[in-house]
This record gives C-alpha cells, structure tokens and sequence, in this order.
C-alpha cells in the first residue's frame, strides 16, 4: 500500500505537467485553426513555452517508459511467487497424502477430488466404475477422519494456509 501512496505522489506533478503541456498545444492549434486572436507575446517566449511544453510530453513517455519496466518486473516477481506457492501447496499436499498413507490410486483419486471432479467424471477418467471410485472414497474418508469431498479440500487449504500466514499459531 505504501508502494502504491508512493508512486501516486510522484506521479500527480508529471501528469500535471503533461496535462499543462498538451493543452498548451491544443490551444495553440486551436487558436491557428479558427484564427483566435492570441495575446502578444514575444516570439521567444513562445519558443521556451513551445519547448518546455514537448519537454513536459517526453519526460511523461520516459517515465511511462520506466513505469512499464518496473510493471513488468514486479509482474515476473509476483509471477515467481505464485509459482513458488503453487509449488509448495503440491508438496505439502503429497506430504499429507503420505501422511495419510493413501496408496497411489487413493491419492490420484484425492488429487481428482479436490480439482473438483464428480464421482463418474473420475470413474471416466481412470477407466473405472463409479463404485470403485466410492469405495475409494471411502478408503480415503476412513484414513483421514474426514467424511465429505469439502472437508478434504478445506482441510487441505485451511491447513496450508494456517502455516503460511504469520502471527495466527503460537
């Protein structure tokens, strides 16, 4: 959040900048375009206003520029570490898994059930009936002490997330 207070108030004197100097240009146009009658002002004010006004519009595309580099940057970190989570929430769950000590189908079928899949869709997808993948389930339930396909998933998440976040055990 500080990051972003930060970067708001570096950002509010460049775009105001950019806006002073664009609409130093519209008006310029505007007042060629329908022959307004502009105030005399000496030709090499207009030259220092015409050139602190594209100055104004290049420091706006430089900083833009960096604006984008450090997106991106802060895009591939972030990216890294949902990738590193998503790592880790694997691990951990093989670990329960192994924990539990569910066979190898049990804990294909466990994997199965917490991405979602019904009973006949995972049946589908290993090339079994429906009773062997509930009878699976329950071999599961039994040696987990859990009883529902919602309770596998939460307890595999609220668990993981409980040794995550910091300051909520001890």
């Amino acid at each position: 959040m500080i990051y972003g207070r930060r970067l708001i108030l570096l950002l509010v004197p460049v775009v105001l900048i950019q806006l002073a100097s664009a609409a130093y240009f519209i008006l310029k146009i505007s007042a060629d375009l329908f022959l307004w009658q502009v105030p005399v002002i000496p030709w090499e004010a207009l030259e220092v206003l015409e050139l602190l006004a594209s100055l104004g519009l290049l420091s706006g595309l430089a900083i833009s520029l960096a604006l984008i580099h450090v997106s991106a940057r802060r895009i591939n970190r972030l990216s890294m570490q949902i990738g590193a989570v998503a790592g880790e929430f694997q691990k951990y769950m093989e670990q329960q898994f192994d924990d539990w000590q569910l066979t190898p189908t049990e804990k294909n079928v466990a994997l199965l059930v917490i991405k979602g899949f019904s009973n006949a869709e995972i049946a589908r997808l290993r090339g079994t009936t429906e009773s062997t993948v509930k009878s699976q389930l329950t071999s599961i339930f039994r040696k987990t002490g859990l009883a529902t396909r919602q309770q596998l998933t939460t307890y595999l998440i609220e668990d993981l997330m409980a040794a995550v976040e910091p300051g909520e055990r001890g």
